[in-house]
């Protein structure tokens, strides 16, 4: 087992089965871990080239980039020189490219539709920039769909290489595709474990099939319940982007039609000081996943002085001062009789990350057909690409 997952409800809930897992691994976004081609793009020689610079610097928004983010996280040295853009902040990317060397830094340009407002105009901005140095041809290279479209006009205009996004996997399910495996090169990390975790959860299916039910049960009788919100409160740092990955997963997959789970994001033990008041003692709308990394360190507490009040900290190891942090807050919310699930990875290692993406992936599919709502849609989020486009071109 790569991972424990608990659960504890207050109340008693009906079990009921679950008759729709024919056909659901085989769909692309799954079965694209299996994928002998997964890797076949890596021995393109312009990539090979492109890949030996310093840096790297990768455009994209939402599950264009979340999933790589996830990746970095867990990667021992890739945060200093693989930089992820996902806003349009000016002052953001302003400093983005005032503290790059030109020289030395490849871009990544990554749209599944090619029509993303962000990653165009984070593309041209970086062009601009680049064209002031040296050639371009060589600094960039787009992922998008095999397909016309604006990024890859842009491509075709300055001859960028482009890498093809799979037509049927959806960017907040495509971290097993290119998008991710891309991103796992680049932070060093052999994204064959990443793949290897998610095989170990499709490919197990019916052992799998019980975890992952009883994950969508907990999530769905919540709901069902009126606990609409979930909260991942997170103690480990480096899943703090798997929190957005997996908000990102829930709250475009599941909100439909009036119905949807809202994810929350908590980090422990910072969030203690923060939001943990309102979820004791605020409105009761609200259910509960701990992540927690059963951590080794030998760090200690210094025999130094120590405050008097604060005596009972003597020769403690600081592993057990946020084990016990993350045990209370658990109780306590558990004592307000909150429903709560706690997941213990023993380490978090590529392969474990990606058995956590496949499981959360089939887990939200699951709940989304027991709430009746189409998991790989997303209708709402055209309405504002709309409107954003007519605003600028002064129509509204």
């Amino acid at each position: 087992m790569l991972f424990d997952q608990k659960i504890f409800i207050p109340r008693k809930t009906q079990e009921r089965s679950f008759d729709f897992w024919d056909g659901i691994k085989d769909l692309a976004c799954f079965s694209v871990v299996n994928s002998k081609e997964n890797l076949k793009f890596s021995e393109n020689p312009r990539l090979k080239k492109w890949m030996t610079y310093k840096n790297f610097l990768i455009f994209g928004t939402g599950g264009s980039c979340l999933g790589g983010q996830c990746i970095r996280s867990i990667s021992p040295s890739a945060a200093k020189n693989v930089r992820f853009a996902n806003n349009l902040d000016p002052h953001t990317l302003c400093r983005e490219f005032s503290e790059i060397d030109p020289k030395e830094t490849g871009f990544l340009c990554i749209s599944k539709s090619g029509e993303t407002l962000e990653t165009i105009v984070q593309t041209l901005l970086a062009v601009d920039f680049i064209e002031s140095f040296e050639n371009l041809e060589d600094k960039f290279v787009i992922l998008t769909e095999n397909k016309p479209s604006s990024l890859m006009e842009i491509a075709k205009h300055f001859n960028f290489l482009c890498l093809e996004h799979p037509l049927d996997v959806g960017g907040r399910f495509s971290v097993f595709s290119t998008v991710g495996i891309l991103s796992a090169l680049l932070c060093g990390i052999n994204p064959e474990e990443i793949l290897e975790g998610g095989r170990k959860v499709l490919n197990n299916f019916e052992n799998s099939i019980s975890k992952i039910e009883k994950g969508a049960r907990f999530v769905t009788s919540q709901f069902q319940g009126g606990f609409s919100q979930h909260v991942s409160f997170i103690y480990a740092d480096k899943l703090s982007y798997f929190g957005a990955w997996l908000a990102q997963l829930y709250a475009e997959s599941t909100g439909k039609s009036g119905r949807g789970i809202t994810p929350l994001i908590a980090a422990g033990s910072v969030d203690q000081h923060s939001q943990l008041q309102l979820y004791l003692d605020g409105q009761r709308d609200k259910c509960f996943t701990f992540f927690l990394e059963k951590q080794k360190s030998e760090l200690k507490m210094p025999n130094g002085f120590v405050p008097r009040s604060f005596a009972y900290l003597n020769d403690k190891k600081v592993i057990d001062i946020f084990k016990a942090q993350c045990t209370a807050t658990i109780a306590s919310i558990l004592e307000k009789g909150h429903g709560l699930r706690k997941i213990e990875i023993p380490e978090i290692t590529p392969e474990i990350l990606g058995a956590m993406f496949m499981h959360f992936m089939l887990e939200v599919t699951c709940v989304c057909k027991l709430i009746d709502v189409n998991p790989f849609d997303q209708p709402a989020v055209e309405y504002g690409k709309t409107v954003t486009r007519e605003l600028l071109k002064g129509n509204l």
